[in-house]
């Protein structure tokens, strides 16, 4: 147990800003759920707690983290959500792999592309894990995954997938190109059921904006092109309702 200054305190309360988390190093952890999953993925430096009871449970857990006892007030300001945390840690912000390092390690990826909301963008994480997706590629103006909301939507999965960035299209066909992945693009109109084509053994599953869709074009000859059949008058579905409805007709 340990005490903290009150200027890192602010400075930690700013963490919710991007440009502070980016500057630091840093992102916060809010909530039991979200310390247990960086905590087994040893993603967490430090731990604060409301009081001395706690501070004592968690330096037994985990002796080699400090725990810092600052009280109900310092941890209603740290925290982004109103409801009251019992916990809330600090972790390092996570490292982007290139599209071939991913490509090489992982046969299930999900790809986000342009995915600006951070609740879709979590639950998009979220469902992916839950379905055997291991790893996360990310491309165009998706939301910040080091945000408390997205952090908090995909339920701490963030911490089990590998996570990378895809700088541009063409590098993602170039990646593409020396392995055996199929680009599998969600069509509105034109594409094929997912529950009429065998699930390619290694793939990428690229989401998009719910309105715009991806960005991606993929090469006509190897990029598979799904729709999900629904009925009369329904359009289109919410993008984690889609990557749900495809995942769950294959895996």
């Amino acid at each position: 147990m340990s005490t903290i200054g009150r200027d890192r305190l602010k400075r930690l309360a700013r963490l919710s800003d991007g440009k502070v988390r980016r500057a630091d190093g840093l992102q916060l952890l809010e909530g039991r759920r979200l310390v247990s999953e960086a905590l087994t993925a040893h993603r967490v430096t430090e731990l604060f707690v409301r009081d001395e009871a706690a501070a004592r449970r968690y330096a037994g857990m985990e002796p080699e983290i400090p725990v810092h006892c600052i009280g109900a007030q310092d941890m209603d300001r740290l925290a982004e959500v109103r409801t009251p945390q019992d916990v809330i840690g600090i972790g390092p912000l996570p490292s982007l792999l290139g599209v071939d390092a991913i490509l090489a390690e992982h046969r299930r990826i999900l790809l986000l592309d342009g995915v600006q909301d951070p609740g879709n963008a979590g639950s998009l994480v979220r469902t992916g894990a839950a379905l055997g997706l291991s790893a996360v590629l990310l491309h165009g103006p998706t939301a910040d995954i080091t945000s408390p909301k997205v952090l908090r939507a995909s339920a701490g999965t963030l911490f089990r997938s590998a996570l990378g960035r895809v700088e541009s299209a063409g590098a993602l066909d170039d990646a593409l190109a020396t392995h055996p992945h199929t680009l599998v693009l969600p069509v509105v109109h034109g594409g094929r059921s997912p529950r009429e084509v065998r699930v390619p053994d290694a793939f990428l599953l690229a989401l998009g904006n719910e309105g715009a869709g991806t960005s991606l074009a993929g090469d006509p000859s190897s990029a598979l092109r799904i729709t999900i059949p629904m009925s009369a008058g329904v359009e289109s579905l919410n993008v984690a309702a889609a990557c749900a409805a495809i995942l769950g007709a294959w895996l």
